[in-house]
């Protein structure tokens, strides 16, 4: 008896509560895409050179809000990462449908607008750029974070 009112609790659930949120990014909802070379060490990320880099998409505007109501209905995990919790919204993010590299999943960052992922190697970080929309890849970086073009 208890095994079936359990059951039908679990039941009562909705499925969603169980789910990662998966978001896929594209040429259709992506306005800009950039690459930005970061010192590791003040961002304690894991880097066999000493940096790492983002590859940072800019959203439409109405993927973005599209991705904000994702985002607000994801919920929150931590995730221990080089002695540290990290605390970020449960997120896969997919290119075209397939997933997207993402070197250290609990520094990805979402805001309202955009979603920054990082990857260690250079040309990983173009080869992401390229599955996402090969039309919106960056012909240089953007060293330490000096984002002005």
């Amino acid at each position: 008896m208890r095994k079936l009112l359990f059951l039908l609790i679990l039941l009562m659930v909705p499925a969603n509560a169980y789910s990662q949120g998966t978001y896929d990014v594209s040429c259709s909802n992506v306005a800009k895409i950039k690459i930005v070379k970061i010192e590791a060490a003040p961002w304690n990320m894991d880097s066999c050179n000493g940096y790492f880099h983002v590859l940072a998409m800019e959203l439409k505007p109405d993927a973005a809000k599209k991705f904000v109501t994702l985002r607000m209905t994801t919920p929150t995990i931590c995730i221990r990462y080089r002695g540290e919790d990290r605390y970020t919204k449960d997120i896969v993010i997919t290119a075209n449908g397939k997933p997207l590299k993402n070197d250290a999943p609990c520094m990805t960052g979402f805001s309202d607008q955009a979603i920054i992922i990082p990857i260690i190697r250079e040309k990983d970080a173009f080869a992401a750029a390229r599955q996402v929309c090969p039309a919106l890849v960056p012909d240089k970086i953007t060293i330490d974070g000096h984002w002005d073009e």
